[in-house]
């Protein structure tokens, strides 16, 4: 571009005025016209500055009393490609300078504004990070998933399913989905049939048949005798058939499915294996474990809702929770509230776009939305006095300077996040524009600041007076055709693995003849077959980690817990990752309900006047037990305690749980007798008295051998005596840290 001069990136100054000061200057009404004043036509700033007024590299000013040093800086573009090139630029030249990647972070008042700032960032090796669901929905690693999840959740999602077939994965042509198209609209096509008036109503009103909807689902799943290529139907076989085998999981826990289609897409692979980042992956399986902490397991069709309104509407659903990782973070304002920067960067800040125009329509008029006064915030927004042409008026009015209320505290929020260093952009074409965008407001303020400090860039040198983006529409191949390289290179790789396939099994004096006939590796291809090993050891441990997932004993356990870890440890392991309720077990509610009886029978506790419990009917079981019970060994031995609550250190956890009932027992060189009832005659774990053992002893500062440990089984009177080492727990736990 001829004429223009080199860019410059801003250099902290030693002191400029703190954010929270500029802050108040763009979002004081009654500095409005001062601003105005000091803001001339932007066709005459189009000119650029007069020889010798070029901003100067940083600039000084006292800032406000007990507020931290600070600086800020301005710039402003012909382009938004411009701007974001040079935002890019500016970052690195940051890190240059000092400040980390994890220190910058650029706030944008659009989701849509996030992918074109990221493939900046990315083409040029920053490592970057988009915070949130919605900026991460347009990235070319994230679609394909979203794409799959919405035709697993709904047959009809055609759009979905030619994305699919046409991109890079399966290279679907044209003309080949022209036919199935075709066949697609063959399979919906009915026998006109008559309808009665109902029908034809619905019909009328909703313009549509359910069953006649158009699938191409349909078709994919019978081709038929349609026309098309061999390769396409090839093709066509292994996408209908990995479908149906994600279609076989789709009532699967949301988070476990998401997981099941990136690895049966292979696009994790894919992005190793060309070297690409996968953090918008792990990035993107994060914001759907969210999603899930909101909405406990949730289902497919509410995370596709979910999506679409974090991309529609979801400028402030969820607070960012950005990682620690070391990388620019790209996020919308309404995100990073509660957060802040060292630098932070404010793109696009242009009049329409920030601020933004008003969402909200006049309820009266508008049969989709909610009446004001039903809202949950009714008390706080506006509210239509009376139903006539000048209440609407005047309530439309105070629709708009609510929202541009909002805007402005969401302008304070954008330029309070810079600890040390703020910098602002703005552009004055935008694709398809036919006149040039005004600058914001807030972008006015913080111009005026930065020409006052000589931080202040104006790359619009050219004297435009129509969009120097090309009007017309720009053209591509649809489908992209994929890199020849790369193509050519898969090809050749894929050549060599099937050569290489007869040598499996063959002996190694083979296996390094056919290796040699290619001759020797240069440094540079030796490093490129060492970043293979690499790739191959990652996605490697990949499987395994997803075949073999390590869990965490919990710091506390209870006892039914650690019984249940001694039975069966992938079982319960199992539980910890997934909580699932137990089976209902006739013998367990009878044990429950004799537990209890146990309890007020010995310890009859007061019944409160206001709360007395209605008599349960009791079940022929439990009437057996007590008339058991009554007329056996305990009847007439009072305990020291029943069900006695207890916590128990043990190695890194906690025990806990409660003894059933503890008796003084002098016999032999015993002190104390711990029983556990039995209700059944069953088998009976030793490791549950062991613990309960162990926790009497320490709970009364004695030697465990002076505690003995019994079962109980009420039924036949048997008093079952068992060995009780507290070995049996350390078992238990060592060695059980991994299942």
């Amino acid at each position: 571009m001829a004429g223009r001069r080199v860019r410059q990136h801003p250099r902290v100054p030693a002191a400029v005025p703190s954010q929270r000061r500029l802050a108040s200057r763009a979002v004081d009404p009654a500095r409005q016209p001062a601003q105005r004043a000091a803001d001339p036509r932007r066709g005459q700033r189009h000119r650029g500055r007069p020889e010798g007024h070029a901003p100067r590299r940083g600039g000084q000013a006292g800032g406000a009393p007990g507020a931290p040093a600070g600086a800020v800086a301005a710039a402003t573009f012909d382009t938004l490609r411009d701007e974001i090139d040079w935002l890019a630029e500016t970052v690195i030249s940051r890190r240059s300078e000092g400040t980390s990647w994890r220190d910058q972070a650029v706030l944008v008042r659009r989701n849509a504004t996030l992918a074109p700032v990221f493939q900046a960032l990315r083409e040029r090796d920053v490592p970057v990070e988009i915070v949130g669901l919605g900026g991460l929905l347009g990235l070319p690693e994230i679609a394909p998933i979203v794409s799959t999840l919405r035709i697993l959740d709904d047959v009809t999602a055609n759009p979905d399913v030619a994305a699919l077939l046409t991109g890079p994965r399966w290279r679907f042509g044209l003309a080949d989905l022209e036919v199935l198209g075709d066949r697609a609209k063959a399979l919906a096509a009915r026998p006109e049939r008559q309808r009665d008036f109902g029908e034809a109503l619905a019909q009328a009103v909703t313009q549509a048949d359910p069953g006649e909807v158009v699938s191409l689902l349909d078709a994919v799943a019978d081709p038929g005798d349609a026309p098309l290529s061999a390769e396409a139907r090839r093709r066509l076989g292994r996408f209908a058939s990995e479908l149906a085998e994600l279609r076989r999981h789709a009532a699967e826990p949301v988070a476990d499915l998401v997981a099941r289609v990136i690895h049966a897409i292979g696009i994790e692979a894919e992005l190793v294996s060309a070297g690409s980042d996968t953090s918008q992956i792990d990035r993107f399986l994060a914001e759907v474990a969210g999603y899930v902490d909101v909405d406990g397991d949730g289902s497919l069709t509410g995370l596709l809702a979910y999506l679409d309104a974090e991309e529609d509407f979801g400028e402030g659903l969820l607070q960012a929770v950005p990682s620690q990782d070391d990388s620019v973070k790209l996020l919308t304002v309404h995100r990073a509230k509660g957060l802040e920067w060292d630098t932070v960067y404010l793109p696009s800040l242009v009049d329409k776009v920030f601020p933004s125009e008003p969402r909200s329509a006049v309820w009266a008029q508008r049969a989709e939305t909610l009446p004001a006064q039903l809202r949950g915030d009714a008390a706080s927004i506006p509210q239509l006095g009376e139903y006539t042409r000048d209440g609407i008026n005047g309530y439309r009015e105070a629709l708009k300077a609510e929202h541009r209320l909002a805007e402005d505290r969401l302008a304070y929020v954008a330029v309070t996040r810079a600890k040390r260093f703020l910098v602002a952009s703005s552009h004055v074409w935008t694709p398809g524009n036919v006149r040039p965008r005004t600058e914001s407001p807030y972008f006015a303020a913080i111009r005026a600041a930065a020409e006052g400090l000589g931080t202040y860039l104006d790359e619009t040198t050219r004297d435009l007076d129509a969009n120097p983006i090309p009007s017309e529409p720009v053209r591509a191949s649809w489908p992209q055709p994929p890199d020849p390289e790369r193509v050519a290179a898969l090809r050749g790789a894929a050549r060599l693995v099937a050569e290489a396939a007869p040598l499996v099994g063959a002996d190694r004096a083979a296996r390094d003849d056919w290796a040699w006939q290619s001759g020797t590796l240069s440094e540079s291809e030796a490093a490129t077959v060492a970043a293979w090993d690499q790739s191959i050891t990652h996605l490697t441990q990949l499987q395994t980690r997803r075949r073999t997932q390590t869990v965490q004993l919990p710091d506390g356990l209870s006892v039914t817990a650690l019984m249940a870890l001694r039975r069966d440890e992938q079982e319960f392991a199992a539980s910890l990752l997934r909580r699932m309720p137990r089976r209902p077990s006739t013998a367990t509610r009878v044990g429950i309900r004799f537990h209890t009886w146990l309890q007020e029978r010995f310890e009859l506790p007061a019944a409160l006047d206001e709360v007395t419990p209605e008599p349960s009917v009791a079940s022929d079981e439990l009437t057996a037990l007590i008339a058991a019970f009554e007329a056996g060994q305990f009847a007439h031995r009072v305990p020291l305690g029943v069900e006695v609550p207890f916590l128990m250190r043990r190695g890194p956890h906690v025990l806990r749980g409660r003894i059933d009932a503890v008796y003084r027992w002098e016999e032999g060189s015993y002190r104390f007798l711990v029983v556990d009832w039995k209700t059944t005659d069953g088998a009976a774990n030793p490791l549950q008295l062991a613990v309960y053992r162990q926790a009497w002893a320490e709970a009364q500062g004695i030697d465990p051998a002076l505690v003995a440990a019994a079962f109980y089984h009420v039924a036949s009177d048997a008093l079952r005596f068992v060995a009780a080492p507290a070995s049996l727990i350390d078992r238990a736990i060592a060695g059980r840290e991994q299942a």
